[in-house]
């Protein structure tokens, strides 16, 4: 079900988090290829080549989540407006359905991950989804491609409704940084597994 509002995982909001690492990484493969000709793979050359990838990497932690804060606060205003004064517990997420192919981002979308007694449920921008707890029967964590360059993963609640597998899968967005929220991930999976226990 649509959400009341407009969607915020815009495009637009994608190639930021995707433009800024790469505007302070590629000065160094721009150099590396102007000075390869002349210089071959002389220090200089080598050296941007090797900084290149880890400056990326580095940039891709700390500013592929700039947005974050406003998404965060602007997803609790919808929130708020529609369960005024809730005291469910939630987690602010990003979501994806198994299918979801995403171009810049894995995030099909961003929103809370509410925790009911009876059931998980996906409060988005744009996508609505509940999963029961009778239906659960694994947490397990999941690759993305977050997970290629080991700042992420899924947190994949999985199991099966009317006889078809069903999969909720999210990967915390509480925290700055992709690291820290990768980290953020194995505690969700602990609380999840213990909740569908319960």
């Amino acid at each position: 079900m649509p959400g009341p509002d407009k969607p915020l995982w815009t495009v637009s909001r994608q190639v930021v988090g995707n433009l800024l690492p790469l505007l302070v990484s590629a000065p160094f493969l721009v150099v590396a290829l102007r000075e390869y000709p002349s210089k071959g793979l002389a220090s200089p050359v080598l050296g941007c080549l090797v900084l290149f990838p880890i400056v990326a990497w580095i940039a891709t932690n700390f500013l592929g989540l700039s947005a974050n804060l406003g998404l965060k606060k602007e997803m609790g205003r919808r929130l708020h407006i529609e369960r005024p004064f809730s005291t469910e517990e939630k987690h602010f997420v990003g979501f994806a359905r198994p299918g979801y192919q995403g171009l810049l981002d894995p995030h099909e979308d961003v929103g809370f991950l509410v925790v009911h007694d009876d059931r998980l449920e996906f409060f988005g921008s744009k996508v609505r989804v509940n999963l029961q707890k009778s239906d659960v029967k694994r947490v397990v964590f999941r690759p993305n491609p977050h997970a290629w360059v080991g700042l992420g993963r899924w947190v994949s609640v999985e199991g099966e409704s009317d006889g078809k597998h069903v999969r909720l899968m999210v990967e915390p967005r509480e925290r700055a940084t992709l690291l820290g929220n990768r980290s953020l991930g194995s505690l969700l999976r602990k609380r999840l597994d213990k909740w569908s226990k319960s």
